[in-house]
């Protein structure tokens, strides 16, 4: 998964280890490296590929979901 920038990143890889999947972040650190200048593709959340279609659905359900799709009592 392609994240935004970092902060989603380590959101995503929170997600996906409440689910059991372990996922890291490849490249997270080249962003820094490009400066002020917008630098898209460096930043990959990666997992095993035993795990990739469960990671997918949870992404995309994340991605989808709505405040009003959670409960804060």
């Amino acid at each position: 998964y392609e994240p935004a920038h970092s902060i989603e990143a380590n959101l995503i890889v929170g997600l996906l280890k409440q689910f059991g999947i372990q996922a890291h972040i490849a490249g997270e650190y080249l962003q820094g490296g490009a400066g002020e200048l917008p630098a898209f593709g460096l930043m990959r959340v990666m997992v095993e590929d035993r795990d990739a279609d469960n990671a997918r659905q949870l992404i995309e359900e994340w991605n989808s979901a709505t405040p009003a799709d959670y409960s804060f009592d």
